[in-house]
């Protein structure tokens, strides 16, 4: 704990009160700026039966942030080498694709027009079936902005095709290990007690716990573009100070290039019905996961589970919030638990 957590006691007091209310078992959190962390706690539990306590190293299901933790940067990378623009037709790389107006952007965007997901794994697919399946999809590019996980399955599936490597393999390699981000994975193989266990399976009597709670991910062998990853928040902290340092890392060398990151937080679709960056969720008047007390700069993204972070340009700060609400319940509000939280840091660090 901080020494600045004494100044954030409305905020400790609101999880808290989640907790007791049975609306999330536990959380973790963090605030940064540029230099490091503001201010950074523990609350509850990771295991509400167990009584597991949620530390700051608890390992959890990154549930849809595996878009913008691992394929996002892989894709960045493969945009810096050269090797694809977002303006590329899906059909330079996979020829089978009916729709020949389709393009990286629309897929980054969510404007592709998939529908927001489909369940392969109760179809038992390949992944070449899997794949074919979305390449097969006649949609309309560009009409409207609707969030779709075939979006990033396609994405993820692209990102392999170019590296020829799998995409558990090609993020340890080229983005974590570089990174230092020593707990961020696929398939942990970690001790289930150092992981925030998910949703309880009525059918096999258990809770998901150590395998990613995506449906779809769990079939794919819990490695895909949309799902997948595994985090705490040590090394959340690390990713999320890159981005804002313009992509350089805490060694002084450049990860992804100051100007490929300006790019990805443009509004690509103010004409539409939300607001997206390439990969990212931008700032919206409602709804907004990221509270109303930061600008209308900012950015980041959620996952199902529980999780998500986001980031204000403006006044150079971080919020990381990690959970596992669905351990309680699918029907848990967690977009205004994030608001909430973000509003109460930003008005303590107002008063400074």
């Amino acid at each position: 704990m901080s020494e600045n957590n004494r100044s954030f006691k409305l905020l400790d007091k609101f999880l808290h009160e989640m907790v007791e209310a049975h609306q999330i078992p536990g959380a973790v959190y963090a605030i940064l700026d540029k230099n490091g962390t503001l201010v950074e706690n523990a609350v509850g539990f990771s295991h509400k039966n167990k009584k597991i306590p949620m530390t700051m190293d608890t390992l959890f299901d990154l549930a849809s942030l595996t878009k913008v933790c691992a394929t996002l940067p892989s894709i960045f990378l493969l945009i810096e080498k050269g090797r694809i623009d977002i303006d590329d037709p899906i059909k330079m790389f996979f020829p089978e694709s009916v729709n020949g107006e389709l393009t990286l952007r629309d897929l980054l965007t969510h404007t592709s027009g998939f529908p927001p997901s489909f369940p392969f794994y109760q179809y038992r697919w390949t992944k070449e079936e899997i794949l074919n399946y979305i390449l097969s999809i006649n949609a309309e590019p560009g009409k409207h902005t609707v969030y779709s996980d075939l979006n990033f399955i396609l994405l993820g599936l692209l990102v392999e095709k170019l590296t020829y490597q799998p995409l558990d393999v090609f993020t340890e390699e080229s983005v974590y290990r570089p990174l230092g981000m020593t707990h961020t994975c696929f398939n942990p193989q970690t001790d289930l007690q150092y992981i925030a266990p998910t949703e309880w399976l009525p059918d096999a009597n258990k809770f998901q716990w150590g395998e990613v709670h995506d449906e779809n991910a769990h079939y794919m062998g819990g490695v895909s573009g949309h799902a997948g990853l595994f985090s705490n928040l040590h090394d959340l902290k690390i990713y999320v100070h890159m981005l804002m340092n313009e992509g350089k890392t805490e060694h002084g060398n450049y990860f992804i290039s100051p100007a490929t990151l300006l790019a990805s937080r443009k509004n690509y679709t103010k004409h539409l019905e939300y607001n997206r960056g390439l990969g990212w969720q931008l700032a919206d008047d409602r709804y907004s996961p990221g509270g109303y007390y930061v600008s209308d700069q900012g950015y980041g993204h959620t996952g199902f589970t529980g999780t998500s972070f986001w980031i204000d340009p403006e006044s150079d700060l971080g919020f990381i919030l990690l959970s596992n609400r669905v351990h309680i319940s699918r029907q848990i509000n967690m977009n205004r638990i994030r608001r909430i939280v973000n509003n109460l840091a930003m008005s303590e660090l107002a008063k400074k």
